[in-house]
């Protein structure tokens, strides 16, 4: 890749596409930290929905990014990413 094809709409498509995919990474690494005492099996919706999440909204916008193609609506995935990321699931996962 070429450092000139690197705009700051790609970087910000990126940065997000990082956060949404630390998010995912971070309920993972929660759910595989629960004692396995305190295990009941509804820890997982957090997984799935993180998961969900992570494979609807953060991939694509992480792929689109990579190749540089559609910024524009890769854009709005990423707003839509940090949105969803910092405001709503955080309190529907296990450790909220």
């Amino acid at each position: 890749m070429d450092r000139k094809t690197f705009t700051p709409l790609r970087i910000a498509v990126l940065l997000a596409a990082g956060l949404g995919s630390a998010f995912w990474l971070g309920s993972l690494v929660q759910w595989w930290t629960i004692p396995q005492r305190s295990r009941d099996g509804f820890e997982l919706m957090g997984v799935a929905l993180s998961t969900a999440f992570f494979v609807v909204l953060v991939l694509p916008t992480l792929l689109l990014g990579l190749i540089g193609r559609w910024l524009p609506f890769a854009a709005v995935l990423g707003v839509i990413v940090v949105v969803l990321a910092s405001d709503t699931l955080w309190h529907w996962l296990p450790w909220w």
